[in-house]
């Protein structure tokens, strides 16, 4: 009798070091095969989510690493403190759509800083 596929998936992932493939693969492999997904579109559905949460893995470690006192991001921001922002500025400049095209951005003015 032949090996249990997701056994097999299991100790693979766990061989790779690739936990997210464990907790993925066979809730993936039940919308898989209610979707009627092809083997292809399974494998890269699995590997795509282990990539993900280690890029957010990564980026977390970063941030951490890096010893910033506190973690802020631009769905925090109070608008209200700097009435003078462009609001959609702000929004299109967090979507990172500069990197890509590799253009500057320069942010001039004094920090505000809210005791």
């Amino acid at each position: 009798m032949a090996e249990d596929p997701m056994k097999a998936v299991l100790h693979y992932a766990q061989a790779l070091k690739a936990p997210r493939i464990r907790d993925s693969a066979a809730r993936l492999a039940e919308q898989a095969r209610d979707a009627g997904w092809t083997h292809e579109e399974y494998l890269a559905a699995v590997l795509s989510r282990e990539v993900s949460a280690r890029e957010a893995s990564g980026a977390a470690t970063r941030i951490r690493s890096a010893g910033f006192p506190t973690r802020k991001s631009l769905e925090d921001f109070n608008f209200d403190h700097q009435p003078t922002l462009n609001r959609d500025m702000i929004a299109h400049l967090g979507t990172g759509a500069f990197l890509a095209k590799a253009s500057n951005v320069v942010l001039l003015g004094p920090p505000v800083i809210n005791g």
